[in-house]
């Protein structure tokens, strides 16, 4: 493999900190935040994992947008107060407003959801979730800023205009722009690599 390039950030799980929620009421490991070091009520964008124990509020955001993806645990309900509530496939983003008071119920004893914060009047993000089964390759042709390669299953290969870095699982690759290509490796127990895919695109 060829060296990181220097506009690309690879980044892994020694690398993340593990923090309390916003409102207090559980953990997160943040795995990146824009700008380095940033509060949270003054981030631009923000990657998580969160754990869930019991049921509960969520965190506010306003102004921000959040995309969730359970990965973890028997899918739980968002309630949404006055506006409905949604029961979480696994392994599938749902976007919602970061102001809306939210709640989530469980249905099992515990849950482990990634999350994406984005600062609505400054960039626009998009998650999606691909499978490479049997080592096939998907091409990630976007006009955007930042680009986000985390290998939550199986090793992931990306390769851009500096050549190809190859990520373990867990491990997350930043991105400056431009096009790129991933393809992956089975995990231990032969399972398709997964790879999560966000991309951040400034606001005009």
């Amino acid at each position: 493999m060829s060296p990181v390039p220097p506009a690309w950030i690879h980044l892994r799980p020694a690398d993340y900190r593990v923090m309390p929620w916003k409102n207090g009421l559980g953990t997160t490991t943040e795995i990146a935040v824009e700008p380095a070091g940033a509060a949270l009520d003054a981030f631009t964008w923000r990657l998580s994992v969160a754990d869930l124990a019991a049921s509960g509020p969520f965190s506010t955001f306003p102004g921000y947008d959040r995309i969730i993806v359970q990965t973890e645990g028997e899918p739980m309900t968002l309630i949404h107060e006055g506006r409905g509530r949604r029961r979480l496939t696994a392994l599938a983003p749902y976007r919602f407003d970061g102001a809306w008071s939210t709640r989530g119920e469980l249905a099992g004893a515990s849950a482990r959801d990634f999350n994406v914060i984005a600062l609505r009047d400054r960039v626009r993000a998009s998650a999606g979730v691909h499978a490479l089964w049997r080592g096939r390759s998907t091409r990630v042709c976007a006009a955007v800023e930042v680009q986000v390669v985390h290998a939550f299953r199986g090793a992931i290969t990306v390769h851009g205009d500096g050549g190809d870095v190859e990520i373990d699982p867990g491990d997350t690759l930043i991105v400056a722009g431009g096009d790129l290509e991933i393809r992956g490796s089975a995990g231990p127990l032969g399972e398709d690599a997964l790879a999560f895919l966000v991309a951040f695109a400034t606001e005009k």
